[in-house]
Order: C-alpha cells, then structure tokens, then sequence
C-alpha cells in the first residue's frame, strides 16, 4: 500500500483542471479541498473516475490506481480501523497501489520520522495491513490570530536607584494585558493519535477546526502567559518594561506550553505577542504615593524640590511689576527661614544626599557581614542598607520586617519575603 509519485509532464497535465482531467488519468482521485480558515484537520474528498470499479462511490475504500494530491504545509495519512497505515508530507501527486509497502514519506518532520521507524518495524515483523479504507489531511502551516486576555496579574514592580542603577524598592501590583499568539501541527501523527482520531470514525468527517481546540488552548496559554509575567519580576524590573522583555517571556511560555501540547498533543504553540500591558489605576496611584514619599525621604531630592520652588517664586516675584520689591523681600524672607531649619536649605540638603549615597554605597559590601553581626546584637539592615537598631530605619523611615533569620549563620531577612538561598552562606531557606 504504497505511493508512486506522478511524473512531472502528469503534474502539469492536470494542473487547473483537477476535478476533469483527473478522472481521465486515474481511477479515483483523493485532494484535500479547502483548508483555509483555521481548518487543521478534514478528511480528503473523493472523485469517481470513469475507470472505477468501486461505482458505488464507498468512501471507506481506496483502490489501486487511485489518485492522491498533497499540498504545501500537508501531511495526508491512510488510516485503517483508527491508525495510520501510510503517510505523506512531502508535496506532489501519487498513485496509490496496494501491492507496494507503505511509502512514508516524512518530508522533514520529526514525528513522521519517529511514527516511520514504528512501522517499518511492523512491516518486517510480519504486521502489514492488507487494506486501506480513508485518507485525512492535516494542516501543518502556521495558524495566526489566537488572542489572549491575561485577567489580573500580581507583578512585583520594582524602582531603581537613580545614581547607582540598583533595584532598591518594590511594590505588589496588579497588571492586565492581551495579545495574540500562533499555533503550528508540528508532529502529525501524534496529534492524529490524540486529537483526531475522535474525529476519523467510520461516518466521521474529520473535520477540526480552530474553533474546536481553542477553549483548551487559550485557557492554558493564559495561564503560563501569567506565570510568565509573574516570573519576570526576578529580574527586577518595572512593570512598563515588560514588553521590552517579550522575548524572554516567549521563551518562559514556550517552555510551560511545550509538555502539555507540543510533547502530549504535537501542537507547538508559538510567536507569544503583547498587545498591552498595564497596571491598573489603584497600582498607579500607590506608586505614585510611594514615589512622592521616597522624594521627601531623600535630602538630594527634597533639596531639588525646594531649589525649584524658590526659583519658581522667584520668577513670579519678578514678572510683578507692582510688587517687585516685595515679592522678592517675600521671597528672601522664605530663604531665611529655610535657611533656619536645621540645616534645611538647599546647599545643605545637596550635601546631605551626596553623603548618604556615599554611605549606601560604601555599606553594601557589608550588609551580609552586618546582617550576622546583627544577629548577635539586636540590630537589622534595612533594604536601603542602614543598618538599625529600632523599630523603623533611620535613613528611610522603612518598619523593621518580621523578624527571621538562616538558621546557619544567622543572616536576618524579611519574613514576608524570605529568599529561597540565604545570602550570605548558601543555606536553603524557601
């Protein structure tokens, strides 16, 4: 039951003129038809020939002499009692006879090659078919448009530290997203065996469409789409950088989807593309609050605040051509008293930020010391770095977080948060 490919001159005898010509030249004739519009699978269509002897047109007989026509991006198989008997992905027109061996020609596909070796082995043990009863196409091209809606996504958002680069805070948000994303048959025979197979029963017509896996496949691309994001948030970045890391959320997904469909089912599911990403308006507003709040913390910060608004003030005062003298005699009066605060004007505000980053940066390389230390005496650094000794942080008003440490070396970390590797000697801890 094997395949004879028609020579070139046949080829183009018949080509545009299939359901006529064909008749002439072969017994029966199979061709798959339209299979556009989201059609994987669909059993081949049957044209009588005048040369027939099968005139009763039984769908569920494949005589020899018969026809076959396999396109681009198809893989046409023999089913026999629900398996696969024979099988083509390689492109052109054959004439079936039933004397030969299967022909299995597997193009370059890897499940074909590996369905191949199955069979071929039968054959030699003595376990060839004697008949051939229906002819299937599936679908091997890519199938686009596959949309995805994420629902609500908890995202650890981060924000770094502007001089040094260095994630230094984070907060808990809740993101939205959609997109679209691709699927691709890409081992054939298993997919026959577990997903078309319910559909190649005697009077079945073995039609599967898009519409018919897609329930099942959205809802598991979903949900490794949202394991994805979710995970992205080790690397420490802000929310609105996510798309700007599509390709390693691709291949997060890809990695999730690949056992249950591609390993399982021999559908690859694939070319995973944000439409949007976004936080919601609560989450906006509380990094917001959070961003304002940390800029009155900062002495270099809460400096550049108030240099900008004695300049501002200063601008009005002089666009007053009434009140000139007094705007500025206000606005010297304003400098005055911030100039009594404690320390609070700008030049020294300035200096106070300069410093405290310098100390940041010299007392990282000695948190993890620190932190052991900290064991032994009550104390705990604070994520900005500061070491204390009370209830909040005295660089950055931060709560002391619950308490917890390794229980190795005694390396204190944040209980709400723990590290699943402590920092300082390795011990597994999450």
């Amino acid at each position: 039951m094997g395949l004879i490919k028609a020579a070139a001159e046949v080829i183009g005898a018949i080509s545009g003129g299939l359901n006529t010509t064909a008749n002439s030249i072969w017994v029966d004739y199979f061709e798959s038809g339209d299979m556009s519009n989201g059609v994987i699978m669909k059993r081949g269509n049957k044209i009588v020939g005048p040369k027939s002897k099968n005139r009763s047109g039984d769908e569920n007989m494949i005589t020899s002499g018969s026809g076959i026509d396999v396109q681009e991006n198809q893989c046409m198989i023999l089913v026999e009692n629900g398996a696969i008997v024979d099988f083509c992905a390689e492109p052109g027109r054959y004439t079936f006879d039933a004397s030969l061996a299967p022909s299995l020609l597997t193009g370059s596909n890897k499940g074909l090659k590996a369905l191949a070796s199955t069979l071929g082995q039968q054959i030699l043990a003595g376990g060839q078919r004697t008949n051939t009863e229906r002819v299937f196409y599936i679908n091997l091209g890519e199938i686009q448009g596959f949309k995805w809606g994420s629902g609500n996504i908890v995202f650890e958002h981060w924000e770094s530290d502007l001089t040094t680069g260095k994630p230094i805070w984070k907060i808990a948000t809740t993101l939205q997203g959609n997109g679209m994303y691709s699927i691709q048959v890409t081992d054939p025979a298993k997919f026959f065996a577990v997903i078309g197979s319910s559909k190649a029963g005697d009077d079945g017509d073995g039609l599967i469409t898009r519409e018919y896996i897609e329930p099942q496949i959205k809802t598991e691309a979903i949900a490794a789409i949202r394991q994805g994001v979710g995970g992205l948030s080790k690397m420490h970045i802000p929310y609105t950088e996510i798309a700007s890391n599509e390709a390693q959320l691709t291949t997060d997904v890809d990695a999730l989807l690949d056992q249950s469909w591609n390993d399982a089912r021999g559908i690859s599911i694939f070319k995973i593309a944000i439409g949007m990403m976004d936080a919601d308006d609560k989450s906006k507003e509380q990094i917001t609050k959070y961003e304002e709040t940390r800029g009155y913390t900062d002495p270099s910060m809460l400096g550049a605040y108030m240099g900008m608004g004695q300049t501002q003030a200063m601008q009005a005062a002089g666009a007053n051509a009434n009140g000139a003298v007094n705007g500025f005699a206000g606005v010297g009066m304003i400098g005055g008293m911030t100039g009594n605060l404690g320390g609070g004007n700008v030049a020294n505000l300035m200096q106070q930020g300069q410093a405290q980053q310098a100390a940041q940066q010299q007392a990282a390389p000695q948190m993890a010391a620190g932190a052991v230390a900290g064991a032994a005496t009550g104390s705990w650094t604070c994520s900005c770095g500061a070491v204390n000794t009370g209830k909040f942080c005295t660089n950055c008003g931060k709560p002391k977080p619950a308490a917890a440490a390794c229980p190795k070396c005694g390396y204190q970390y944040d209980a709400s948060n723990p590290p699943k590797f402590c920092p300082n000697c390795g011990n597994p801890i999450g």
